[in-house]
């Protein structure tokens, strides 16, 4: 180099930019991206050093970088940061070179797939790790090599991992984050020996499945055939087998540790997935399908968190509702939500296969059994709304990879929680939405007294980890609650031993005993007292009742309107349903019901048609009972000729008394008197006007105010009904399938 180059690049030397002069050794695929996508970015003053003289002019000549430079003290002691893009297994040469003239200011870093070998290179050559070594790796590439296939967006949304070790210096550790996230990438750290683990596991192990296939394949007697026929999933699996062999030669040299332990972890399982064909386990085989298609979709998820900055919009939907509807026909339900959920809880911890029939699949039904996949268990949807479950026991779970998303599901939360209080692996459940602000201390409190760790947000709030508990004999007391919280306290008891008993009222336990008993399991009820003899539920096939919420209010509907005959099918009634159809018969509804058994289950036929409702008065304890479906009772009040009084409703959990709050504010918008006092409310019955209200989101609200509208001096609009028809799928079909004049607007 002459002179006037020299002073050339001295001057060049002086310019300030946010990560001044940046040297990157190995001009390959990585490095050339590193350096381009600062020199787009106009960070740094790029220098380039590469043995391949080519590759070297190559990267001036196409920008990839500013000027070549030569690992001596001319350029070295001058840098500002130092990228070592070279393979694994010339790190050591590199670092003696450029040992002599490094400054303890520079920062140097690599960006290798292996770390521990790196880290034996720097402590060969240095004597110990150098404070400003950080090593470093970034989880993006492709099998393109080359300065030529430099890209400035390769590390747009990917992960680099930041290895630093105890020694390392905390200001260059700051500046190299900064670095990583200048080019666009999420940084993580990790300790060194984790770090080679995992890639072991999730980068080098599938590249060497591929390179073996591949060349296994191109051996074998029938290899023209396999590359003539093979289809885009072999392309796909097989498409990293064109990486640069040179690369992952040294890789795996230099991680051979890590990657042993994977193999042999991998060839195990693949030995027992060998058995289970040879044997023709078909169960077996879908276990290990499920768990994969589950873990691999949650692997998406994640990837597509991290690759898009993109918000769903949530469109909002109106339902419109006309009145003069008449409720004409006859319908069948889709089982109820609540023992739907309940139902494929009690199918996956049985022994052995379970068929479950008219199971509604809709809404956060899925939740939950997308859970028991994430852990495991094998459910088959061999139809429409049925089921096949093959069961792994009380404590056959596995551990989910990731924290299981409830979302927005309450009643999965409770089922899951005591289910998972029970197991022997720590698990963490996390939601969504309007679930992470609601305090569940009662819910935490049932699985705390099964004796396991639990650990919340501030004030019980989500997210909870739970720590494996050391069941011991337990007494739950109940004073009150909904369905899904004494369903918890019924799930706490089948981990509980002998002896173990639950307090709670008759009525918020029937119904979930009925199901056990379908299940094989004894549950005992003496006045309060609850017992169960805690055993395996066998597997079992039934067919679910209709949904009682549905019921409800298509009884409601019928029974409001003129010229209503309506014939419910499947509808859940007796001592396992709510009193709320005695209710209804009771304040004047013409209502008839046919009793049959099935499965276990008090089902019958419910005809309904239209008769004037009487006012009424409900005490707290009625109206306890009643809770569930208080919001349908409060429209019959304002149907009903007179003043009719519902006592104690500030008694009621607080999130039942928010509803009926709300649906207040509903009924005076439209025109009904409303008095509330003391948690008494007085109702008037009279002649809604119509107009719009707001569900808030809640799917019994929107019910609720579509049968509010049916008789209506206006047409009724009800805001904000996305969760209804995500809870009701079959909303539009039966509403015109009966004359429920609604139509849904977004």
């Amino acid at each position: 180099m002459n002179r006037n180059d020299s002073e050339s690049v001295l001057d060049l030397l002086q310019e300030v930019k946010p990560f001044g002069n940046v040297l990157i050794v190995g001009l390959g695929m990585i490095g050339g991206s590193f350096a381009k996508a600062l020199k787009e970015r106009g960070l740094a003053t790029l220098y380039g050093a590469d043995r391949r003289e080519g590759e070297l002019a190559l990267g001036v000549s196409t920008g990839v970088i500013d000027h070549p430079a030569a690992l001596t003290e001319e350029y070295i002691a001058r840098m500002d940061v130092i990228i070592l893009a070279t393979p694994v297994r010339a790190m050591e040469s590199v670092l003696l070179e450029i040992q002599p003239y490094l400054k303890a200011t520079t920062l140097l870093t690599d960006v290798g797939s292996t770390k521990g070998s790196v880290i034996s290179a720097a402590k060969k050559v240095f004597g110990e790790v150098p404070a400003n070594f950080i090593p470093s790796h970034p989880i993006a590439g492709a099998e393109k090599s080359g300065v030529l296939a430099a890209n400035s967006q390769l590390f747009e949304k990917h992960m680099a991992i930041v290895t630093p070790l105890v020694s390392s210096d905390p200001v260059l550790l700051d500046r190299l984050h900064q670095l990583w996230v200048a080019v666009g990438a999420d940084v993580v750290s990790m300790d060194v020996e984790h770090h080679d683990h995992v890639l072991a596991s999730s980068s080098h192990l599938p590249h060497l499945l591929a390179y073996t296939l591949v060349d296994a394949l191109a051996n074998s007697d029938r290899s023209q055939d396999v590359f003539k026929f093979a289809a885009g999933g072999f392309r796909d699996f097989t498409r990293i087998a064109s990486s640069d062999p040179v690369m992952w030669r040294d890789v795996f040299l230099s991680n051979k540790d890590a990657t042993l332990a994977t193999l042999d972890h991998f060839t195990e399982r693949l030995s027992v997935m060998r058995s289970a064909i040879e044997q023709g386990d078909g169960a077996s085989m879908f276990g290990v399908f499920t768990r994969a298609k589950s873990a691999r979709d949650h692997f998406l998820r994640l990837l597509e968190q991290r690759t898009s900055k993109v918000i769903k919009e949530v469109k909002p939907v109106t339902i419109s509702v006309a009145p003069a509807s008449s409720i004409k026909g006859d319908v069948s339900l889709s089982g109820d939500k609540l023992l739907s959920h309940k139902a494929i809880t009690l199918a996956s911890l049985s022994h052995g296969v379970s068929h479950l029939r008219n199971v509604d699949l809709t809404g956060d039904v899925r939740v939950t059994m997308q859970a028991f996949r994430d852990m495991g268990v094998v459910i088959e949807e061999v139809a429409s709304n049925q089921l096949r479950v093959h069961g792994v026991g009380l404590k056959g779970l596995q551990a989910p990879i990731a924290p299981i998303n409830v979302h927005q599901s309450g009643v999965s939360l409770s089922l899951l929680l005591s289910v998972l209080a029970g197991q022997s692996f720590p698990v963490t459940l996390i939601g969504e939405g309007a679930l992470l602000n609601q305090p569940m201390k009662e819910l935490f409190d049932i699985a705390r007294s099964m004796g396991g760790h639990v650990m919340t947000a501030t004030a019980d709030c989500l997210p909870v980890s739970l720590a494996p508990s050391n069941s011991q004999r337990v007494s739950l007391v109940l004073s009150n609650g909904s369905k899904k919280l004494h369903a918890a306290a019924m799930f706490a008891m089948l981990y509980c031993p002998k002896g173990s008993e639950l307090r709670a009222c008759r009525q918020g336990v029937s119904q979930i005993k009925t199901l056990f008993s379908c299940f094989g399991l004894n549950v005992a009820i003496d006045g309060r007292v609850v017992s169960l003899v805690p055993t395996t539920p066998q597997g079992t096939d039934i067919e679910l009742p209709g949904d009682v919420n549905q019921t409800a209010w298509l009884a409601l509907s019928a029974a409001l309107s003129p010229g209503s005959r309506l014939s419910i099918q499947n509808a859940l009634i007796g001592e396992m349903a709510s009193p709320y159809l005695p209710f209804l018969k009771r304040i004047g509804a013409n209502l008839r019901i046919i009793e049959k058994a099935s499965g276990g289950f008090s089902v019958g036929t419910v005809n309904v048609s239209f008769s004037p409702l009487s006012s009424f008065e409900l005490s707290a304890d009625e109206v306890y009972c009643l809770r569930e479906e208080l919001t349908f009772v409060c429209v019959a009040a304002a149907y009903a000729s007179g003043v009719s009084v519902i006592r104690g409703v500030s008694d009621l959990p607080y999130y039942y008394e928010d509803r009926i709050l709300s649906l207040i504010d509903a009924l005076m918008h439209v025109g009904i008197v409303c008095e509330y006092s003391s948690g008494n409310l007085l109702i008037t019955g009279g002649m809604p006007s119509g107009g719009e209200v707001d569900c808030a989101g809640d799917d019994r609200l929107a019910l609720a105010m579509l049968t509010l509208g049916l008789r209506s001096k206006e047409i009724t609009k009800v805001n904000d009904c996305q969760k209804l028809l995500e809870e009701f799928n079959e909303l539009e079909s039966i509403t015109a399938q009966l004359g429920f004049h609604c139509a849904v607007m977004q």
